[in-house]
């Protein structure tokens, strides 16, 4: 896998995709993934005449939305091209987005089939350090002996904040695209595009912190 990710180098404009995924009833219809997503966020990393354009932005289930609404917002924000980079939530995010995506998720679709050259799906034996923010399974909500199927719920309130949800993801984002950007630092000089990617996105995590402060 590491041979794999280094041969196809390292790409100047990426997006790294981080989610939030929950435990759920294994009868609540969750199909095909039994572990409903809650959140998503976007890193993206744009190149730019002064150098890089970097974005960040997340959503979370609020209001028992279903993760549904999660797939349209992604849908509206995958990138058309660049390298897209994901770690393990849970499952490979890549085959969790093709076995939820249905035909009207056309970006969504064309990327997380597309592994061989678009999607950079990290091993765990480099991304063990990313460790997810953690969230209560979502308990039965089934009227005992009632006699009709079980339907999908995500009662906000069983959920984690979640604007603190959307926090974590775009910082889970950013360390995920950085732990894949640090894979070709080390093998380049100073001046490479790797490099210099990693010290404005530094450069950039500062000033919005500072920003926030």
């Amino acid at each position: 896998m590491f041979d794999t990710i280094m041969a196809r180098g390292f790409e100047p404009r990426a997006t790294a995709i981080a989610a939030r995924t929950i435990g759920g009833c294994y009868q609540a219809c969750y199909y095909p993934d039994t572990r409903p997503l809650i959140g998503l966020a976007v890193f993206s990393v744009i190149p730019a005449d002064d150098g890089h354009r970097f974005t960040a932005d997340a959503r979370a289930l609020r209001d028992d939305e279903l993760p549904d609404v999660l797939l349209g917002w992604l849908e509206e924000r995958m990138p058309a091209d660049g390298a897209i980079i994901s770690w393990d939530h849970w499952w490979s995010l890549p085959a969790r987005l093709t076995a939820l995506a249905d035909d009207g998720r056309v970006r969504i679709g064309a990327a997380a089939t597309d592994t061989a050259s678009r999607w950079r799906d990290l091993p765990r034996s480099l991304t063990w350090h990313l460790r997810h923010a953690r969230a209560a399974a979502m308990p039965c909500l089934c009227t005992t002996g009632d006699p009709a199927p079980c339907r999908p719920a995500l009662p906000a309130v069983l959920l984690p904040d979640p604007a603190i949800t959307e926090q974590t993801l775009i910082s889970e984002a950013v360390r995920g695209w950085t732990t894949w950007a640090s894979l070709f630092r080390d093998f380049d000089a100073a001046g490479s595009p790797a490099q210099q990617a990693l010290t404005a996105a530094r450069d950039w995590s500062a000033a919005r912190t500072a920003d926030a402060g």
